[in-house]
């Protein structure tokens, strides 16, 4: 999501902003992979997934990933290695159980290309789009960042998450879910469209266990 700033006297600051932009074109042209809107904050959390819908709810942002870190951006908090636990294994489509107050189902993949603006991604990059739907089966309001943003891995190695407006998947993430209410989010992969990818979704209790969806 781009921060809007506020316009500058040409007259005074012209020269200023030019220097500036020739600095950030060098710096970019580094990067050809990266999208053309930074992810917000450089703590490690879903740097905003896609939509979260509940009823009356909107999504809200979350950090990013800190520079070094060897994990994607999207869960960059929970564990990708054999330090976490799996709990349970499911198919795409079927609902599991988190932990005491979540419920979670993953539908897809659906198989899709990103547009003329993704973050995380170049232009026409193939993807796999996912919904994750979790649901609040207790009796207080469940704050789903950033542990329940979803994980995707094809042999071992964590695939990384790509947002573009363009297919549904901005840079949003889950809001709080109230008791009894359920929220949704779309969520994108770079993975060619023949990769097997297991989404691992994370406890917001027990942020090293998850449950792992796959085909």
């Amino acid at each position: 999501m781009a921060v809007p700033f506020p316009p500058t006297p040409a007259g005074r600051f012209g020269p200023v902003c030019a220097a500036l932009l020739v600095v950030a074109l060098a710096g970019c042209a580094g990067d050809p992979g990266a999208g053309t809107t930074a992810a917000p904050g450089t703590s490690p959390s879903a740097a905003s997934a896609a939509g979260g819908t509940t009823s009356a709810q909107t999504g809200t942002a979350a950090p990013a990933t800190p520079d070094g870190s060897s994990a994607p951006s999207g869960n960059d908090v929970a564990p990708y290695d054999d330090t976490s636990t799996r709990d349970a294994a499911g198919s795409f489509g079927t609902t599991q159980r988190l932990d005491g107050s979540l419920e979670a189902v993953v539908e897809g993949p659906r198989p899709a290309t990103t547009g003329e603006r993704p973050v995380r991604a170049a232009p026409g990059t193939p993807v796999q789009v996912f919904t994750l739907t979790l649901t609040n089966t207790g009796s207080t309001p469940v704050d789903a960042v950033p542990w329940s943003f979803p994980v995707a891995v094809a042999g071992g190695e964590p695939a990384v998450p790509v947002f573009d407006e363009s297919l549904g998947v901005p840079m949003e993430t889950f809001p709080t879910i109230a008791p009894g209410e359920s929220a949704s989010l779309d969520v994108a992969f770079s993975a060619a469209h023949g990769t097997e990818l297991a989404v691992r979704v994370f406890a917001t209790t027990t942020p090293d266990h998850y449950v792992e969806f796959t085909d």
